[in-house]
């Protein structure tokens, strides 16, 4: 079974149209928060930076150097489907321009990055991203304060199937979560687990589905012939796969307790099916 690497490149359409269609639209959607009274004031010294780089769909460098990761959202990472997408528009909004940053609660996070939202003149970068399908919200205390707007921009691009919510033709499945497992949760793994049902009636080859949560924990199916009427089990310790039932191999517990999404994609990396809590 391989877990976390996924090399299948799936693109919706070409890049150099989703390019085009940003700096046609002069980038997009714009959000006015007012004047810059709006923002904290922990603002990185209330000063405009310049991008010189843009590392993948939710992280930049600046000119001084600082690398810059955009809070409240998280985009596809290297391998994974639409992370050239969403790397390439960040890059077109972005790259070359001032920018101006605004602290929440934490000031960096453990790979030492600036922990930011990131705004060029009225455009909210980090909510655009969600709201044009190139990232999910992404929900991580301390660090909140735009949260309900985050969600609502997914819902948006959800409810028209923008980017990452582009639909499966593939719609004959049922999912649900066993999220917290009977007493300490990091020693009884295995009784963390996602339920996949085939409600239909056809059979079905799971070969390069995946199961993300809204975080980065990403697990991929091998070659399996799922009938309809029958169950998979997907649990997050280690085991022996065997029929119906797969293990995540993982080390620790992959679903919040409290909240957080399930994204069932197809091998072509076009969404099957969402599961939130």
């Amino acid at each position: 079974m391989t877990i976390l690497k996924i090399t299948n490149k799936t693109y919706l359409f070409p890049l150099f149209i989703i390019i085009f269609l940003v700096i046609l639209c002069g980038c997009g959607l714009y959000y006015d928060y007012g004047s810059s009274s709006s923002r904290s004031d922990n603002d990185a010294s209330g000063s405009n930076f310049i991008v010189k780089e843009v590392v993948d769909g939710d992280t930049i460098i600046l000119s001084d150097n600082s690398r810059v990761r955009l809070i409240g959202i998280n985009t596809p990472e290297h391998g994974m489907y639409f992370y050239g997408e969403a790397r390439e528009v960040l890059e077109a909004m972005v790259l070359g321009k001032e920018v101006i940053l605004e602290k929440d609660i934490s000031e960096v996070d453990k790979y030492d990055r600036l922990l930011r939202y990131v705004y060029m003149d009225s455009l909210f970068v980090n909510l655009e991203m969600v709201k044009r399908g190139f990232a999910n919200a992404y929900t991580y205390p301390p660090d909140v304060k735009y949260t309900e707007k985050f969600l609502a921009a997914e819902r948006y691009a959800r409810s028209n199937n923008l980017g990452l919510w582009e639909k499966s033709k593939i719609d004959i499945v049922k999912i649900d979560i066993n999220y917290d497992a009977s007493g300490n949760d990091n020693l009884n793994l295995n009784d963390e687990y996602v339920i996949i049902e085939n409600i239909g009636d056809d059979i079905i080859n799971t070969d390069g589905w995946t199961v993300k949560d809204s975080g980065t924990s990403i697990y991929k199916f091998g070659r399996y012939i799922f009938k309809p009427g029958s169950t998979i089990y997907l649990y997050t310790g280690s085991g022996k796969d065997g029929e119906g039932k797969f293990y995540w191999g993982s080390s620790k517990p992959i679903w919040n307790n409290d909240h957080d999404t399930l994204y069932l994609r197809d091998r072509k990396g076009l969404l099957m099916e969402i599961y939130n809590y």
